[in-house]
């Protein structure tokens, strides 16, 4: 009888072990089996009499790799550590609180302690970035081209009521304060950070929400903020967020949940914002990798030209009503003969702040001929 028991015992493990192969067999072509992860699966190995030492650990590493309802143990584990004990299962994703997700990327700036004060620009870089913004200025003005550094201010920044508590600030002035503050003692650069901005809009408007809460860019509410700051650089006039009509809706950016890979029912807020003359804009083309390219017949004459990253997506429909041509090119496909091409009259460079050091690297010249053959 006993041994009976432990046959039933072992066959019923190895249906277990066995079932889902057997199982993804059948239903493999119709569960999500997607790579989400940002690096390529590892290639089935091949035993060869050179490799026999390492071909164990390889075959276990492909296998762990295309094992069965991978993406559905994942998501399971994930949502464990997230809904049972509030813990992010990605070194990139801090959980703050009511359900807000902050971005922590060592590799990408981590906005979260840059936010907070954790780093801080050398002197070094300081006078690196401010003489390649000056030369960059320099070379556009001598074409007559007017230019603004434009910053996106970090989610991290404006909603730091929402960061988890183990976060602390450490210096009340950041890298990015310490930047902008550089830039106004050492240079006449005409920088627009509407950090203030967010943060009085955030007082005066209660119920309206500004950045995304699964993502880390903001919303178009945050982004016509944005834009109303730039607006007034560069004079012209975009009705004040009280004047606008914001429609709210469910939000469909969700870059954080998705690194966390768990599924979120609450995706936070976005809204859709009527009343700035949107109805006379025509969107010529719209392609987020590349530019977008706007025309609005009777407004400011002078062809804007904007190099972007992706924070300038929900910029770029509110200010593109007040110019009559506008282009706003992503910063991974831009080059300078873009601008000539184009005949700019003015060139605003935005970056979101935690990719300001990028600007260690940043700067414009135009030759004489180049300029004159394109203007």
């Amino acid at each position: 009888m006993g041994k009976q028991k432990a046959a039933i015992w072992i066959g019923i493990f190895l249906m277990v072990i066995v079932s889902p192969v057997f199982a993804w067999y059948f239903l493999g072509p119709y569960i999500d089996s997607e790579n989400y992860e940002k690096r390529d699966k590892g290639p089935r190995p091949v035993f060869t009499l050179q490799n026999y030492e390492a071909f164990p650990r390889e075959w276990e590493a492909y296998y762990n790799d295309n094992i069965p309802f991978r993406n559905q143990l994942i998501r399971l584990n994930n949502s464990i550590d997230y809904y049972l004990f509030g813990q992010s299962s990605s070194g990139q994703v801090a959980i703050g609180k009511d359900g807000w997700l902050f971005y922590c990327s060592d590799g990408d700036g981590n906005p979260l302690e840059q936010s907070l004060g954790y780093w801080h620009f050398t002197d070094g870089q300081l006078a690196a970035i401010a003489g390649n913004l000056m030369s960059s200025k320099r070379a556009l003005e001598s074409l007559g081209i007017e230019f603004v550094l434009f910053i996106a201010p970090n989610k991290e920044s404006v909603y730091q009521e929402k960061l988890p508590d183990c976060y602390k600030a450490k210096n009340p002035v950041t890298s990015t304060d310490q930047l902008v503050q550089y830039l106004k003692e050492n240079t006449d650069i005409r920088v627009v950070y509407p950090k203030q901005a967010l943060l009085d809009a955030k007082q005066k408007y209660p119920d309206l929400v500004f950045y995304h809460k699964l993502d880390s860019h903001w919303n178009y509410a945050g982004g016509y903020v944005g834009a109303n700051s730039l607006a007034d650089e560069l004079e012209v006039e975009l009705p004040p967020l009280g004047e606008v009509t914001m429609t709210a809706r469910g939000s469909l950016e969700k870059d954080l949940s998705d690194m966390l890979n768990v599924p979120i029912k609450d995706s936070g807020t976005d809204y859709d914002i009527t009343g700035i003359q949107e109805w006379k804009r025509e969107t010529r083309k719209w392609d987020f990798s590349s530019e977008f390219i706007y025309h609005t017949p009777g407004a400011d004459p002078r062809r804007l030209f904007v190099c972007r990253d992706s924070y300038g997506t929900a910029v770029a429909p509110h200010l593109s009503t007040q110019f009559e041509d506008s282009i706003w090119i992503h910063c991974n496909q831009f080059n300078q003969q873009q601008v000539l091409g184009y005949g700019a009259d003015i060139f605003v460079l935005e970056k979101v702040e935690r990719h300001l050091n990028s600007l260690e690297g940043f700067c414009l010249s135009f030759s004489d001929d180049s300029g004159k053959s394109n203007r």
